[in-house]
């Protein structure tokens, strides 16, 4: 069986009295943050530890580190880089081989575990609130619908195989109040994203979330806010959308670049986003770490694991 199979269960009807038609576009105000470019930028996550936005250029093979007030750190990564993770100031980077803990202090990069296809590499992840990494692999070629969703736990040191069946994993993001974890396929062939119950290390068959079928963009990389909404990107339609826990879109932004990659918060009474990006000849904005500094959301906490 296979996670992103058409037969997977039907979307939830509207409530009623829940808005039938999408919510009018809004512009999202980000201006570049880094001073350096990504081919492929993916995967911010805001660390209080090291009081800096980690991400990576997955076509550059690259681990760059952006503060909100200088330039840009640059490590140049063994292999290609899918996601960067912190977990008690840990810096994890899952590559083609393996998940590697990044040194900060000697620039090092040591692997932790080995993937065991050698024809996949990592590509999206997030963490849940035990600090445990969910991080998905793809087949490196992006032709089969073999990529797996495995859990990292940084204590125990194990690699588990969750689910698979995947074509182009993305999406990951967990909702820690109400147990769940969010996966997507962008892949133009698929183009969900469905839920997952987590119990320990549990998870409950998947269910359809959402359809991006006649969205602008195809669902990317994604980041959730303590009340539980979901924001996506919609990568090549210059998109960024925010989802209810009931599947229902709550807002809909347009962003200064055609292909947005993934979102991240930076936690405060005042939170900010940051969004990574592809870069390309055509689109001056593209690749550069850019930030919000007033997205419309709640206060944000500081992560348990940051």
């Amino acid at each position: 069986m296979t996670d992103n199979d058409s037969s997977s269960p039907a979307l939830p009807q509207p409530a009623a009295g829940a808005p039938q038609g999408p919510p009018p576009w809004q512009q999202a105000a980000f201006r570049p943050l880094s001073d350096t470019g990504a081919g492929l930028g993916e995967s911010p996550v805001w660390s209080a530890r090291h009081t800096c936005v980690w991400w990576v250029d997955i076509s550059g093979a690259r681990l760059l580190r952006t503060p909100l007030d200088g330039p840009t750190e640059i490590t140049a990564t063994p292999e290609t880089p899918g996601f960067v993770q912190v977990v008690d100031g840990a810096v994890f980077v899952g590559m083609q081989s393996g998940i590697f803990r990044y040194d900060t202090e000697h620039a090092r990069f040591d692997k932790l575990v080995a993937l065991p296809a050698t024809t996949q590499r990592f590509n999206d992840a997030c963490c849940d609130a035990q600090g445990r990494i969910w991080a998905g692999t793809m087949d490196c070629d992006n032709l089969r619908n073999d990529g797996v969703l495995y859990l990292f736990d940084p204590a125990a040191m194990t690699l588990q195989a969750k689910a698979e069946g995947y074509r182009t994993i993305n999406g990951l993001a967990f909702d820690a109040a109400a147990g769940r974890l969010y996966v997507s396929d962008s892949h133009p062939s698929v183009q969900r994203v469905w839920t997952h119950e987590l119990e320990g290390e549990a998870l409950s068959p998947p269910r359809v979330f959402a359809r991006f079928d006649d969205l602008d963009g195809r669902p990317d990389g994604a980041a959730m806010t303590d009340d539980g909404q979901y924001w996506i990107a919609g990568v090549g339609g210059a998109s960024l959308y925010r989802f209810e826990r009931d599947g229902q879109i709550s807002a809909r932004f347009r962003v200064p670049f055609n292909d947005p990659t993934k979102p991240a918060f930076l936690p405060g009474r005042a939170p900010a986003m940051v969004l990574t990006s592809k870069g390309a000849a055509d689109d001056p904005e593209g690749g550069r770490l850019a930030l919000w500094s007033d997205p419309p959301c709640a206060p944000q906490q500081e992560r348990r694991h940051p």
